[in-house]
């Protein structure tokens, strides 16, 4: 046998040596790509949801109800009761009851509580907790019994769920996990090596699907999401991307009507029933939602001018009740700010408001003095309940944004209320008269602005240049009747669930250094609170690092006198400034 009779033999281990390097650069292909895409399939998983903030209005208690997020289930629920300045001591009992029906057998029935705990308020303000323990996804309700009265708030306990892109990256990757041995297994020992390229191509390939469903899972959007765009069900919460589940969101919804019943006497407390309508139907509207931390906001008005900001309780589907002391007999002005799934951010009136009976035995009213501006006066001062505050604004022409900055003492000791550093409200024009509450019931302009803070951050790291974006603030503009209507110059349209809250509303100018944007002429103090990113909770009323400076923007469309109402939270006490402004007319557009 010559050296030409070894080359068939040689052939074939080179082929079998070139195989077997095949395989061993698939396998270590395979563990490279299945670090990246391991990496990448968490993008579309169904984050936990943030806590959620309600103010309720329980009784004499304002409270500040805040449900901590549930990571897991079976898992505990803490929930934190913050309570503010003249809160009076007690004991508050929890109950959580789930709402919807429940396939699983081994789990006690829907409808019934499943647990409860108790709450001991003391007598400094502050958070008061109590942990309930949740046994299963989907809608559920808190009850909060103070003894006379129960508040019933609704909320949604998320369910792990696992995206269709994320399934196929674990498919992908346990099939390549299964086929890897094999394609080993046959180059090492099968006589034709080449046989190990089959299975480490069916490797390849569920990897390359793993890889892709990781990169195409962080540009698919999520499905609607349950309770903020869809009604809650345990089959929406459970199973999102179900077929069967609608893929879009309905914006549909009509506005709401708000009727008032009961009655009260001045002087005396008492509860009024606040009735929620589909205008289309008539039906008790049971799907609000939690709109800055609140299920609504209750802007009543006095006769004298006071303003009071209430968040009722919700005791039924559609039904409210609110605890006040009417401090003056007389007809009251009524709206509430609500937000109802796939309808938006409505502002709607009462039309008739409520009435307080006379009492001779009523303590006298002290009449409030507002601070005046507008014209040649852009600053007043005043000292309430023992904190010195300065308010304000730059020139008020309508059609025009006017900044309006109340400066709180001296330091960053300002707590967020409902979700913000401060709140504006605002009424007008006003016609001259006494009976402020009933001017204000047929004023064109009911308004709500917010404040998140100064924005001007000189001094935060990695900011060059100040980036001064101005006064970014939220408003509710809303002339006339129950949802929000736009003015000529205005933009239009609500806020839809989902679509973000950056509170952009009819009205409101929120400055980023843009053309036309009004120039306030000084630099406000402080901190801006900063709206939560990543499913992140923001800071609740424990934090006291903000302002003192609180400014806002507002384009007023009517010339006239306005009455505004400037709140802050400080000390866990909630400061509410009166303010008379006078807005002069603007060129013709």
């Amino acid at each position: 046998m010559n050296s030409w009779d070894h080359l068939p033999i040689l052939a074939t281990v080179s082929v079998a040596r070139a195989a077997r390097r095949r395989v061993l650069f698939v396998a270590g292909l395979w563990l490279l790509l299945a670090t990246v895409g391991m990496a990448g399939a968490s993008a579309d998983s169904a984050a936990a949801g943030a806590d959620v903030s309600v103010a309720q209005s329980l009784g004499d208690r304002e409270l500040t109800i805040v449900l901590r997020r549930v990571t897991s289930v079976p898992g505990p629920l803490r929930v934190d009761v913050v309570t503010h300045a003249g809160t009076a001591p007690g004991r508050l009992a929890l109950a959580v009851t789930p709402t919807g029906p429940q396939a699983d057998s081994s789990l006690p029935v829907a409808g019934a509580p499943t647990a409860r705990g108790v709450v001991e308020l003391g007598g400094t303000p502050g958070m008061y907790s109590a942990t309930l323990d949740m046994d299963r996804p989907g809608p559920w309700e808190l009850a909060i019994d103070d003894g006379a009265r129960v508040a019933r708030i609704p909320f949604v306990v998320p369910a792990q769920v696992t995206s269709p892109p994320e399934r196929l990256v674990y498919l992908g990757f346990v099939v390549a996990g299964v086929l890897l041995p094999v394609s080993v297994v046959i180059a090492v020992r099968a006589e034709r090596s080449a046989w190990a390229l089959l299975p480490a191509g069916g490797m390849v390939a569920g990897v390359a699907v793993s890889v892709t469903a990781a990169l195409l899972s962080a540009s698919l959007p999520l499905p609607p999401q349950p309770g903020g765009q869809v009604d809650p069900t345990v089959d929406t919460v459970t199973d999102p991307y179900s077929p069967k589940q609608p893929m879009i969101s309905d914006y549909s919804r009509p506005p709401v009507l708000l009727t008032v019943e009961g009655s009260v006497t001045a002087g005396r407390p008492g509860d009024l029933d606040l009735v929620v309508l589909d205008a289309a139907t008539g039906a008790p509207a049971d799907d609000l939602l939690v709109h800055d931390s609140a299920l609504m906001h209750l802007l009543v008005v006095a006769p004298g001018g006071g303003l009071s900001h209430l968040h009722p309780i919700r005791v039924a589907p559609g039904r409210y009740r609110i605890h006040l002391t009417a401090p003056e007999a007389g007809r009251y002005a009524v709206s509430a700010e609500v937000a109802r799934r796939c309808g938006g951010v409505q502002m709607v009136r009462a039309p008739s408001g409520f009435v307080a009976l006379p009492d001779a035995a009523a303590p006298p009213v002290k009449p409030s003095v507002p601070l005046r501006l507008g014209g040649a006066d852009k600053s007043a001062s005043m000292v309430l309940d023992g904190t010195s505050i300065t308010v304000e604004a730059t020139d008020a022409v309508a059609g025009e944004p006017t900044t309006i900055t109340a400066k709180v003492g001296d330091t960053a000791d300002l707590q967020p209320w409902l979700g913000m550093v401060g709140h504006l409200i605002m009424a007008g024009p006003l016609p001259d008269g006494s009976d402020i509450a009933a001017a204000v019931a047929n004023s064109p302009v009911w308004g709500h602005a917010h404040s998140m803070g100064p924005t001007s951050m000189p001094d935060m790291p990695g900011m060059s240049g100040g980036h001064d974006m101005k006064d970014m603030s939220g408003g509710h503009d809303v002339p006339g009747t129950s949802s929000r209507h736009d003015l000529p110059g205005q933009r239009g349209g609500q806020d839809m669930p989902g679509m973000g809250s950056g509170h952009d509303m009819p009205g409101m100018s929120g400055e980023h250094d843009m053309p036309g944007q009004h120039d306030t002429g000084t630099t406000a103090r402080g901190v801006m609170l900063m709206p939560p990113v990543n499913g992140e909770s923001p800071p609740d009323e424990t934090v006291a690092a903000y302002g003192p400076d609180a400014p806002f923007t507002f384009t007023f469309p009517i010339a006239g006198r306005y009455r505004l109402w400037i709140q802050v939270e400080r000390d866990y006490t909630v400061l509410t400034v009166p303010i008379v402004l006078d807005v002069a007319p603007g060129a013709h557009r």
